[in-house]
């Protein structure tokens, strides 16, 4: 299955996953706001075990910094990142165990020890970034801090669980075979863009 084949299929298999049932899944479920907003992320107990069960600390500056993503209102925050989180788990660019709850805390803007672990291209997930933070804006770095030190910070390369390097990610070229579809994730995160649109693109309608 291409990526665009994965864009198609992401409404019925994302909203099933985000509570509706697989007989009757439906939209209004869809946006129906989470238990735990995004800026108050939950499970620091199970969040900590992970991370000391095969995630090594390295060398180097660290941050337990995270990304800041705000839409105009908590459920619509909650949302969009978990529609963005469905999309990437959809295509294979993230792990598939990864935990929604710890997804959605490195952007809640708040200290985190979650690391995402991403098994995608490097090139991809340094062009998703640009277009989120630089280009877009729709996301936000704390004070202080680079691109590609946060980037660095909350993402995982998937062979062996070793950060990609500040200057690694700095150096990548854009993907163009997923230029389309970085494009479609992009637009989930665009807190200007209507819901009935959003419904949209989780259908696969670009």
């Amino acid at each position: 299955m291409d990526d665009k084949e994965k864009q198609a299929s992401i409404n019925v298999w994302g909203i099933a996953n985000i509570g509706c049932t697989m007989e009757n899944p439906t939209f209004q479920t869809l946006v129906q706001p989470s238990s735990a907003p995004a800026s108050e992320p939950t499970g620091n107990e199970e969040v900590k075990q992970k991370s000391n069960a095969g995630r090594p600390k390295k060398a180097g500056k660290k941050t337990l910094k995270s990304f800041v993503y705000r839409a105009h209102t908590d459920d619509e925050t909650n949302l969009r990142l978990r529609s963005l989180y469905l999309g990437l788990k959809q295509l294979g660019w993230i792990a598939e165990d990864t935990k929604q709850k710890n997804f959605l805390s490195i952007f809640s803007g708040e200290e985190t020890t979650c690391r995402v672990v991403w098994t995608g291209d490097v090139n991809t997930l340094a062009e998703l970034f640009r277009e989120l933070v630089n280009r877009k804006g729709f996301v936000k770095l704390p004070d202080g801090e680079s691109i590609w030190l946060m980037v660095n910070g909350r993402f995982w390369e998937k062979e062996g669980n070793k950060e990609f390097g500040n200057d690694r990610l700095r150096s990548t070229s854009v993907p163009t075979a997923n230029k389309e579809t970085i494009t479609w994730l992009v637009k989930m995160m665009n807190p200007d863009l209507p819901l009935e649109s959003l419904k949209e693109l989780l259908q696969g309608r670009r």
